[in-house]
């Protein structure tokens, strides 16, 4: 008899061979899971849509989210993107087919409430997030990795002055087939495919390679583009690469394309030679191939106007980035000398101020999709270092830095929570807190109040989870619960020092389209600290 991999103890037990190890500890194994999350989102999107005011299970969302990205990666890259009420559109005929007998505003509605979900807007666009356990450490012990993707994300075109939307990698791979891949590789592969099939006649085969030779090609293309995009943006994150790697991917780039360029010209010419057959299906298969083969060549043709200017651009941002002279100017520190004191103005002030700021940096015409906190970040972002010094992280001596937030805080924050109950207005926290007799001193009340305020504004608005942020989310979920969301209806806080809105705070996202917490306006702490 063989033996057998104990899970619990990592040894070896009778019962089958030994070489039988389970998979889940090979290295690879949690970029296999992470590549499976790719379609969760469209999974939860089934399972939500049953949900919906339309009877369940009669529009099969997975086909219209799969069309959804299909119809993206189609005009991506040209001069007439998809916009979003292209898409929906296109799902609204989809919906009008599927059920002629159902509305009309309903078949829109499952076209926007398709497109919402890939672009995760019930979550205000950001990444879609999941965990999985990881056992590859030398200990095989069990960790958790996040993992963080996005479908379709929404750019504004600045020629058209529109907002269209872009297909990210992550799309690409899931529609290709989920799996990560040289581009370059698997595109001569599949012109190889290709050929073979349309020799042997196998239209419906040949068909598909076709659709994948597209889907390869604006993988391509969106290679290059995020090296030009970021070398726009900051040289000095690209100036590594741009010294070792790209001159060389710069030249396969090229020798690439003029071989796919000669490949789709000979395909075209085997495809044009099926369009004068007799069987009417041949020739409708044939001349949808072509059409997708002639796509792939414009593409391809653009791709190689962008390799031959790339140079170009990395002179032109060197010359723009690295030699302009200093700023003559007093460059602010962002957080002592702005932020902190307009924090410390009152409202009406401190509006005013931001309004005269965002006209002047927005110019007359301001972006279609601002983000502040992408702004902010930006500024505060630590710059990569162009040290080729090894960080040592043995270096710092000492104690860790004690936590900024003391845990008898965060017990307060939780009582208050368990005290009131969600749903509840953010006013009704504060005010518990504020008044809560189980802490000795107003400093401990203030503090509980502001973690509070700072939870729902985190479950209002979440940031991207990486590593910087964990902190801030399990603390969130330590106080308010694991799935607590937060929203606003337009009322404001009416309490002395704090301003904004009166968040409504629950418990999970399914509840907030029935709560309906009275906000608290009284203040009976003024009077005990007046005394």
């Amino acid at each position: 008899m063989g033996e057998l991999f104990d899970l619990a103890g990592g040894t070896a037990v009778s019962g089958s061979p030994a070489s039988a190890e389970l998979s889940v500890f090979d290295r690879t194994f949690p970029a296999r899971v992470a590549v499976l999350m790719r379609s969760r989102p469209i999974t939860e999107a089934i399972v939500a849509a049953n949900r919906q005011d339309w009877p369940a299970a009669l529009y099969d969302v997975a086909t219209f989210a799969l069309a959804a990205i299909d119809l993206v990666i189609a005009q991506q890259g040209f001069e007439e993107e998809a916009t979003y009420d292209d898409v929906v559109d296109g799902l609204t005929t989809l919906a009008r087919r599927t059920a002629e007998e159902r509305p009309a505003s309903e078949h829109r509605r499952v076209g926007e409430y398709t497109v919402d979900a890939l672009l995760n807007r019930g979550e205000r666009e950001a990444p879609f997030t999941y965990r999985i356990s990881d056992f590859t450490d030398e200990a095989r012990t069990h960790q958790r990795r996040q993992v963080q993707f996005r479908l379709l994300i929404e750019r504004e075109d600045p020629v058209r002055g529109e907002v269209v939307l872009n297909a990210t990698r992550d799309a690409i791979n899931a529609l290709v087939g989920g799996l990560e891949f040289d581009v370059e590789d698997e595109q001569v592969a599949n012109e190889v495919l290709l050929e073979r099939q349309l020799a042997k006649g196998a239209f419906d085969a040949a068909e598909r390679a076709a659709v994948r030779a597209r889907l390869l090609s604006v993988s391509l293309a969106e290679d290059l583009h995020e090296l030009i995009k970021n070398t726009r943006r900051d040289l000095r994150a690209v100036i590594q690469e741009w010294a070792t790697v790209v001159p060389q991917r710069l030249a396969k780039a090229r020798e690439h394309i003029a071989g796919r360029m000669e490949a789709e010209h000979r395909l075209l010419a085997k495809v044009r030679e099926s369009l004068e057959s007799d069987d009417q299906q041949v020739t409708m298969t044939a001349a949808r191939i072509a059409a997708l083969l002639t796509e792939c060549s414009r593409r391809h043709d653009a791709l190689h106007r962008q390799v031959i200017a790339a140079r170009s651009v990395f002179l032109e941002e060197q010359d723009r980035q690295s030699f302009r002279p200093p700023a003559l100017g007093h460059l602010p520190d962002l957080s002592r000398e702005i932020l902190t004191p307009l924090l410390g103005l009152d409202s009406e002030i401190a509006l005013v101020v931001t309004d005269r700021w965002l006209s002047d940096i927005t110019g007359p015409r301001p972006p279609k999709l601002p983000r502040l906190y992408r702004l902010v970040y930006d500024l505060w972002a630590v710059r990569d270092s162009t040290d080729d010094r090894d960080d040592d992280g043995d270096d710092e001596a000492g104690d860790p830095d004690p936590p900024t937030i003391g845990p008898d805080i965060v017990d307060a924050a939780r009582r208050v929570v368990a005290r009131i109950g969600l749903p509840a207005r953010l006013s009704a926290l504060l005010a518990s807190a504020l008044a809560d007799p189980g802490l000795d001193s107003g400093i401990d009340r203030q503090r509980t109040a502001e973690i509070l305020a700072l939870a729902a504004l985190w479950c209002f608005a979440p940031e991207e989870t990486d590593t910087e942020h964990t902190a801030s989310v399990d603390l969130t979920a330590r106080i308010l619960g694991p799935r607590a969301v937060a929203d606003a209806d337009d009322l404001k806080l009416d309490l002395p020092g704090w301003d904004g809105d009166d968040l409504i705070i629950v418990s999970h996202p399914d509840a907030l389209a029935t709560a309906d917490p009275q906000p608290v306006t009284d203040h009976p702490w003024i009077h005990a600290e007046t005394r």
